[in-house]
Formats: C-alpha cells, sequence, structure tokens
C-alpha cells in the first residue's frame, strides 16, 4: 500500500514536471500541416488561451462560405475584367497590364494564385489580431464586401459600355 502511495505521488511530480516543458502549441508549421490530416481544434479550448492568435483546423460555415465567395468573386472579376477591356477598357494596374499583354490564360491564373494563396494564409490566421485590433475574420469579411461592391460596379460598367456599344 505504501508502495502504491508512492507511485501516485511519483505519478503526480512527473505531470508536474511534465507540464513545465516547453508549450508544443508554439510549433505554428507543424501544427499548421498535421491539421490536414486530424482535424480536432474548432476554438480555442482552454480558459487560459486567448480568443486571438490560435490556429484552428476546422473552420465554421461562414468563414469557409466567404472563401469559396471571394474565390469565386475573383473569377468573375478576370472575366469581367477581359470583357470591360474588350470593349475599350483599360487595366490600370500596371503588373496585371504587362501580365495580360504577356497571355491572358497567365493572367487569370496569376490573379487566382495570388488571391487563392492570399485567402488560404488569411482563414488559417482568423483569429489572429493582424494589425491595430483587426482580425483575419474581419479582414476576410471586409474583403468579402469589397469585393461584392466590386462586382456590382463592374456590372454596371460592363452594362454602360454595352449600351454605348450598341
Amino acid at each position: 500500500m505504501v508502495k502504491e502511495l508512492s507511485n501516485v505521488e511519483t505519478d503526480n511530480v512527473n505531470t508536474d514536471s511534465h507540464r513545465n516543458l516547453p508549450d508544443r502549441r508554439i510549433q505554428h508549421t507543424k501544427s499548421f500541416f498535421y491539421s490536414f490530416f486530424k482535424r480536432r481544434r474548432k476554438a480555442v479550448r482552454r480558459t487560459s488561451e486567448t480568443q486571438t492568435n490560435v490556429y484552428v483546423d476546422v473552420h465554421d460555415p461562414l468563414t469557409v462560405g466567404l472563401f469559396i465567395a471571394i474565390i469565386l468573386f475573383c473569377v468573375f472579376d478576370a472575366i469581367m475584367t477581359l470583357i470591360i477591356i474588350q470593349a475599350g477598357g483599360k487595366e490600370v494596374n500596371p503588373v496585371m497590364k504587362y501580365i495580360m499583354d504577356k497571355d491572358v490564360m497567365m493572367f487569370f491564373w496569376v490573379k487566382f494564385s495570388m488571391t487563392s494563396l492570399g485567402m488560404l494564409i488569411l482563414v488559417s490566421h482568423k483569429t489572429f489580431v493582424i494589425c491595430r485590433g483587426v482580425t483575419g475574420s474581419s479582414a476576410i469579411k471586409s474583403i468579402f464586401v469589397l469585393y461584392f461592391l466590386l462586382m456590382i460596379y463592374e456590372l454596371v460598367l460592363v452594362s454602360h459600355l454595352l449600351d454605348s456599344t450598341i
């Protein structure tokens, strides 16, 4: 009986010394790639953790929906840009103009890749404070609103350009 009690005490000591080890969650890159295969973290799990600067493995439906919508807006924006240029408009971004002059498909893939990569980084950092209290989640929502307004502007612009050519 005395031995069992000493084992319990030893186990408690081992547990306490185990808790003094460096936090394994500090390895952000490892946990980021690990999350593709074993999804567990949906939100902050411990009260000692703050609500910001925590990676999650499983994203809420709103974040996934906004991500998909922004990617679709990107594709629509590329198509509308090509229509506007064919109708007499000009690309004002000098980098994209250079790429578009080289190859139209390259323009599309560069635009799509840049948006997709940026959004993947932003979604994976949705709980992080990016700048002056703005979280990744707030930035995603703002990008959605701005892209939505851009879509309305491009539709109005195309309708005016098509009306003037007819």
